[in-house]
C-alpha cells in the first residue's frame, strides 16, 4: 500500500517509499487480496526481529480469525437470535447479508484510504469496529437495531482486509517468509470457522445469544487497542504528497453495489416481485451504467475499462461469485436442517458442522501445494464437480439417519471443490493480470467472492421459504425446500463448469 516515509528507529519502524517510489510498485498477495505495495528497501526490515515479526503476524491474523468467528458463530446462534427478538422468517438471514453487504460495498473505499493515507490506522479503526459493535448487536432489542450493528460491524471487516494484507507484506519482505505468513492468515481463517461453530453453539445453549457477541467484544476491543502501539510507527503523508481519487468512480460504485446486494437480500423477505426489489435493481443497473461512463471518462480511473480485457479477467469475476455462494448458503441451510428439523440442540449443530472448516483448512493447504502442478483451468472444472457432488448428497440427506452417509461427505468433497474454486480463480486471474493492475483486479475479485455469499444466502432462503410455505409442518415435507435449495446449487455448478470449461483460457 501507498505509504509515507518515516523515521528509521531500531526494532520499531519500517521504512516506507515516497509517492513516487510508489507509483511503479505492486504486488499480488492471498486470500484473493491484491493491493499497492511498495518496494521497500529490504535493509528497512532487518531492524525487525524475528519475534517482532511473530508478533505482529499475530495480530493481522487475530483479525482475520475474528472476521471469521464473527461469522460462523452468528450462523449457529440464527434461530434463538430470531426467536428472541421475533424476527419474520424470510427476514433472519439479514444478520448475515447486513454483515457482507457492507463488506462488500467499501472493500474499494478502505482500500483507497488505506493507500492513501497508511494501512496502520485504517486497520486499527477497523479492528476496533468490529469488537464496539458486537456490544450494541448483543444489547440488541428490535430486529432493525440488530441488522444496523451488524453492518456497521461489516465495514470494521472491510477495513482489516486490504490494510492487514498490506502490512504482512511490508513486514515479511522476503517471499519465503511471506508465503508462510499468507498461509498463517489464511488458516486463521479456518480456525475462526470452526472455534466459531462450536463457540457459538456452547454459548447458544449454555448461557444465550448474546453472550457470542459480548465475548466478543471483551476480546476485540483489547486487541484493537494493543495493536496500535504493536504495530510500527507511521506517519501520514502532506496533502500534497498524496495521490488522487477518482471520488465520483468511488461512490457510485458503492451506491450501486449497496442497492444491488439489498435488492437481492430483501427478495428474500419481500418476495422478487416486489415494488422494493425491483426499483433497488434497476437503481443498482443504473448505478453500475454510470460507474462505466465515469471511469471512462476520469483521469485516473478506480478501474480503467482496459481491466475487463485482462486474459481471463471478465470470465472469472463470474466465476468468483460461486465459492462463497455455494458455501455460505449451503451452511446456513444445513444449520437450519439440524435445527428445525432435527431438534438439535445449537451445541450438536456445531458440533456437526465441524467438518466443513476441518475440510476446509486440510483441502486449502493440499489444492496450495498442488495447483502448480496442474492446469489451472481444470483445477476450476473439477471444482465445481466437487462441489455439485457435495450439492446432490445434501439435498438427498432426508432424515437424521442419513447425516454420516451423505451430509458428512457432502461436507468434505465440497469443501475441496470449494478450495479448488477459490485458490484456483485467486490464482489463475492475478498470474493473468497485467503489471500495475493487480490492486484493482485483486479488489474486484475480492468484492466479487462477498457479493456472491450474499446472493447466495438470499436465493437458497428464498426457495426454501417459498417451497416449505406450501408444505405440511412435518420434518419430511419440510425438508423439501431445502432439497430444493440444495439443487439449486447443481444449477450454479453446472454454469460455472462451463464458464470454466468455455471461456477460461489455459
Amino acid at each position: 500500500m501507498s505509504s509515507p516515509q518515516v523515521s528509521r528507529t531500531p526494532t520499531l519502524t519500517c521504512d516506507f517509499p515516497t509517492p513516487k517510489e510508489r507509483s511503479s510498485a505492486s504486488l499480488d498477495v492471498g486470500e484473493g487480496i491484491a493491493v499497492s505495495a511498495p518496494n521497500a528497501d529490504a535493509t528497512s526490515y532487518e531492524s525487525l526481529s524475528p519475534i517482532r515479526k511473530l508478533v505482529l503476524l499475530g495480530v493481522f491474523c487475530s483479525a482475520q480469525f475474528f472476521d471469521v468467528f464473527n461469522a460462523s458463530a452468528v450462523l449457529v446462534s440464527l434461530p434463538s437470535l430470531g426467536e428472541d427478538l421475533h424476527f419474520a422468517p424470510g427476514a433472519l438471514q439479514w444478520i448475515l447479508s447486513a454483515y457482507t453487504l457492507t463488506f462488500a460495498s467499501f472493500m474499494l473505499i478502505a482500500g483507497t484510504l488505506s493507500d492513501i493515507f497508511h494501512p496502520k490506522p485504517i486497520f486499527c479503526l477497523g479492528f476496533s469496529f468490529v469488537g464496539i459493535f458486537n456490544i450494541p448487536v448483543g444489547a440488541s432489542v428490535h430486529p432493525i437495531m440488530s441488522i444496523v450493528f451488524r453492518a456497521l460491524q461489516g465495514i470494521g471487516a472491510a477495513m482489516n482486509v486490504p490494510s492487514g494484507i498490506a502490512m504482512i507484506r511490508t513486514t515479511f519482505p522476503d517471499p519465503v517468509e511471506r508465503s508462510a505468513a499468507y498461509a498463517s492468515y489464511a488458516l486463521a481463517a479456518t480456525v475462526g470457522n470452526v472455534s466459531g461453530f462450536v463457540v457459538g453453539g456452547i454459548l447458544t445453549s449454555r448461557t444465550s445469544w448474546r453472550w457470542i457477541h459480548y465475548l466478543c467484544a471483551m476480546m476485540v476491543i483489547p486487541m484493537s487497542l494493543a495493536a496500535w502501539f504493536l504495530l510500527p510507527k507511521h506517519t501520514t503523508p502532506l496533502k500534497a504528497q498524496r495521490r488522487g481519487v477518482d471520488i465520483p468512480g468511488v461512490l457510485i460504485l458503492t451506491a450501486g453495489l449497496i442497492l444491488f446486494v439489498y435488492s437481492i437480500s430483501d427478495a428474500a423477505d419481500a418476495g422478487w416481485g416486489s415494488p422494493q426489489v425491483i426499483t433497488t435493481m434497476v437503481l443498482s443497473v443504473i448505478a453500475f451504467v454510470a460507474f462505466f461512463v465515469v471511469e471512462s471518462i476520469v483521469k485516473h480511473p478506480a478501474l480503467p475499462p482496459k481491466t475487463w480485457r485482462n486474459k481471463n479477467f471478465t470470465p472469472l469475476f463470474f466465476y468468483a461469485l460461486s465459492p462463497y455462494w455455494w458455501c455460505l448458503g449451503c451452511q446456513l441451510q444445513l444449520v437450519s436442517v439440524f435445527l428445525n428439523l432435527w431438534n438439535d440442540s445449537p451445541l450438536i449443530a456445531a458440533l456437526r458442522c465441524l467438518p466443513i472448516g476441518v475440510a476446509g483448512g486440510v483441502a486449502s493447504y493440499l489444492v496450495g501445494r498442488f495447483l502448480p502442478r496442474l492446469t489451472a483451468k481444470w483445477v476450476l472444472v473439477g471444482a465445481q464437480i466437487f462441489t455439485a457432488t457435495g450439492s446432490v448428497l445434501f439435498a438427498l440427506a432426508g432424515s437424521e439417519e442419513r447425516y454420516w452417509s451423505f451430509v458428512f461427505p457432502g461436507m468434505v468433497i465440497g469443501m475441496l471443490g470449494l478450495a479448488s474454486a477459490y485458490v484456483g480463480c485467486t490464482t489463475t486471474v492475478m498470474g493473468d493480470a497485467r503489471k500495475g493492475e493487480e490492486g484493482v483486479i485483486g479488489a474486484v475479485m475480492y468484492t466479487a467472492y462477498q457479493v456472491g455469499s450474499t446472493i447466495g444466502v438470499a436465493i437458497l432462503t428464498s426457495i426454501t421459504e417459498g417451497i416449505n410455505a406450501r408444505q405440511p409442518g412435518d420434518a419430511t415435507s419440510q425438508f423439501r425446500g431445502y432439497a430444493a435449495s440444495f439443487w439449486s446449487t447443481l444449477a450454479l455448478s453446472g454454469v460455472m463448469f462451463v464458464i470454466a470449461l468455455v471461456f477460461v483460457q489455459g
